[in-house]
């Protein structure tokens, strides 16, 4: 039998080794990634529910971060809007701040939504988008606790999270679909 000792090298060497072959692995097909290795432009392109699909025309410039940089932003800077921002409520914009702080950075694909753009994207008749009082964001690092979390926050009212990975929050009525 081998003695802890003469494995402790080995264990110390597996996640060195492990991190390497991550590093050089390609993906097996070249299109993989579409949009210069964007990952969320497959999930527009392929895994979006009807009602999201529009919410990834915009890149965001998180897109193109890895962990590290990602980790390593400003607390400031990790909120990037790629709706109009002005009008969406101070205790949304509360609740925003608080993910990008305790989940890493956040992109607001959704805020205020034209009666025409409402339609047109499937939108209910009575969105909280066409009030400005939604938005729909994403997050750009593990979401692992997430939904509970916005579920305990006293600002929000309507929660979901669409199984394309974007999150619901307005402050409508408290509510779930």
């Amino acid at each position: 039998m081998y003695s802890s000792a003469s494995r402790r090298p080995f264990r110390r060497a597996l996640p060195v080794a492990l991190l390497s072959v991550v590093a050089m692995a390609q993906p097996a097909f070249p299109q993989t990634l579409l949009n210069g290795g964007n990952p969320w432009h497959r999930i527009a392109v392929f895994d979006t529910d009807e009602d999201h699909a529009h919410l990834v025309i915009e890149p965001s410039p998180f897109d193109s971060m890895n962990e590290l940089q990602l980790a390593a932003l400003p607390k400031a800077n990790r909120i990037h809007y790629n709706a109009p921002s002005k009008c969406v409520p101070e205790r949304l914009k509360v609740v925003l701040k608080r993910v990008a702080e305790k989940y890493g950075p956040v992109t607001v694909n959704s805020t205020y939504r034209s009666p025409k753009h409402n339609r047109r994207v499937g939108g209910r008749k009575r969105s909280w988008h066409l009030k400005c009082a939604a938005v729909d964001f994403r997050v750009h690092a593990g979401t692992k606790g997430l939904l509970s979390f916005l579920r305990k926050q006293k600002e929000v009212g309507g929660y979901k999270r669409y199984k394309s990975g974007f999150y619901h929050i307005d402050i409508g009525p408290r509510r779930t679909w």
